[in-house]
């Protein structure tokens, strides 16, 4: 199994690198290229990945310290 890496940008989409299905709400899988960047702001023409329309506008992403 290869690794998969999920990292939020901060200002910026969810980056997934490494092979991971993604499974849209009724189960299909939707094809993509490796890496993806994944929209977090709702804001993109083209769902679910990042188009970059919010670029430089996004709140700042919160940090997991002392979450756990």
């Amino acid at each position: 199994m290869t690794d998969v890496r999920i990292q939020i940008l901060n200002r910026g989409p969810i980056i997934v690198a490494g092979h991971a299905a993604l499974v849209d709400d009724e189960g299909s899988t939707i094809a993509h290229q490796e890496p993806v960047a994944l929209c977090r702001c709702g804001q993109s023409e083209n769902m679910p990945f990042c188009d970059g329309i919010s670029k430089g506008h996004m709140k700042t992403c919160s940090r997991a310290e002392g979450v756990l």
